[in-house]
């Protein structure tokens, strides 16, 4: 167990080091990974169903021990007869021993399958490791985004904030008009409104990350880091091989394929004769102060008995019951078998259906920013031409909204394309390494 447990999570940590991971200003995606393997409450109880099947996975648990057992007792009986009383005791001390010697293997077979329910723990703790990294990447770079978004709607908020101004003064000098300013005040407090509505976004995401890294409500956190993302190119043959080998889903379901042909063979054992062996020792005492009987007070009695046993069954007959598990577990195989091909064309699918989302989001990615960039520049000058006169307040406001249409598309392109990214190295068994 320790040797699977090193492998599956405390290589991860080796792999990760603390020192460096918080820049002074928050925390960056690194430091709140190994936070959350350290701390999340899935990967805890993973950690400790792992011990569970190391504990069990011993020879004595599969039945190749034999059983030692001490036994004592104190038995009394009076009986209350009419010419008298006939009291009887006896103190009985044994020790007994009981050993099956040969049951087919039976007891081999069930420990390699405690070594596969070991094994199999192992992987479920390394698929909950890989969904855990996963969760915390997107909701990491999720929080950005949102935080991104209130920035935007504050630089919004800002602009019609001196817009209002603007034209305040302008009301003053008699340049314009009461429903100028009445349009400019509807527009700031619009943007006032959603730049609100947006904190409380920002903070449900940063509980969100706090509970997926087991911190408290209460603990400060800040992140450190920018809603960008450097795209790299993926071959599509060499993430199909890898899909194949390094997939956790895909390791497990060999496991519990290796569990259903140990479970069949387990079964066919049960056709094998049995041979156990049973051997003992005892002793009995009659004390005189227990026994009416006794011709001399005080005097003790007994004797000291041991035996040796053998005893060989064979089923002969049992209403087909052998045969019957024998089939059933051959027909659960055979479910396996198929759960595991068609797993694996699932993901197949999956596989190929998200390597050409991640080809086309790379693209929009790119469009997005030019999009944006040109967006902001057209704010820009649509801003010089209003305090010049030349355009009017509403097509300034649509402007505005334009540009923070465009940036916030821009951004959530670019979460889009984290989270391919982020899932097709997690099916393809890579997430570990990508964030080590």
């Amino acid at each position: 167990m320790k040797k699977i447990f090193s492998y599956m999570i405390l290589g991860v940590l080796s792999a990760m080091p603390l020192v460096a991971q918080e820049d002074g200003k928050g925390y960056t995606l690194d430091r709140l990974i190994v936070e959350a393997l350290d701390n999340n409450y899935d990967i805890q109880v993973s950690k400790v169903d792992l011990e569970i099947a190391g504990v069990n996975n011993t020879v004595g648990n599969a039945g190749m021990l034999p059983s030692l057992m001490w036994q004592s007792s104190l038995n009394n009986s009076f009986n209350d007869r009419y010419d008298g009383e006939n009291r009887t005791g006896f103190l009985q001390n044994g020790v007994s021993l009981n050993w099956v010697l040969f049951n087919g293997f039976s007891a081999h077979i069930r420990k390699d399958r405690l070594e596969s329910l070991e094994q199999l723990a192992g992987g479920n703790l390394s698929l909950v490791v890989e969904n855990t990294i996963q969760a915390v990447v997107m909701a990491y770079y999720r929080t950005l985004f949102v935080q991104k978004q209130l920035s935007l709607l504050k630089e919004i908020m800002e602009l019609s904030a001196d817009r209002l101004k603007y034209v305040e003064d302008r009301l003053g000098l008699g340049a314009a008009t009461s429903y100028d300013v009445l349009q400019a005040r509807t527009a700031y407090l619009t943007d006032k409104a959603a730049y609100l509505e947006q904190e409380a976004a920002v903070t449900s995401m940063l509980r969100e990350l706090k509970y997926l890294t087991g911190m408290e409500d209460g603990d400060e956190l800040q992140l450190s880091g920018e809603l960008q993302f450097d795209a790299p190119e993926f071959n599509l043959e060499v993430m199909i091989s890898q899909l194949e080998e390094g997939n956790q889903s895909i390791r497990n379901q060999y496991m519990n394929l290796v569990l259903l042909e140990q479970q069949q063979l387990l079964e066919k054992r049960s056709r094998f004769p049995a041979l156990s062996a049973a051997a003992g020792a005892g002793h009995n005492v009659y004390p005189g102060s227990l026994n009416s009987s006794s011709d001399i007070p005080g005097f003790s009695d007994g004797y000291f008995s041991y035996y040796v046993n053998f005893s060989l069954s064979f089923t002969l007959f049992d209403g087909n019951r052998i045969n019957r598990n024998i089939e059933i577990a051959r027909m659960e195989e055979s479910i396996g078998q198929i759960t595991l091909r068609e797993m694996k064309h699932r993901l197949r699918n999956q596989l190929l259906n998200l390597f050409d989302t991640y080809r086309v989001r790379q693209e929009l990615v790119q469009v997005g920013k030019e999009n944006m960039e040109a967006s902001r520049i057209n704010m820009q000058l649509t801003e010089e031409k209003f305090r010049a006169g030349a355009v009017n307040s509403f097509n300034f406001r649509d402007v505005q909204l334009s540009y923070l249409q465009a940036a916030v598309s821009y951004y959530r392109t670019v979460l889009d394309l984290i989270d391919t990214h982020t899932e097709l190295v997690r099916i393809t068994g890579g997430i570990v390494e990508e964030y080590d």
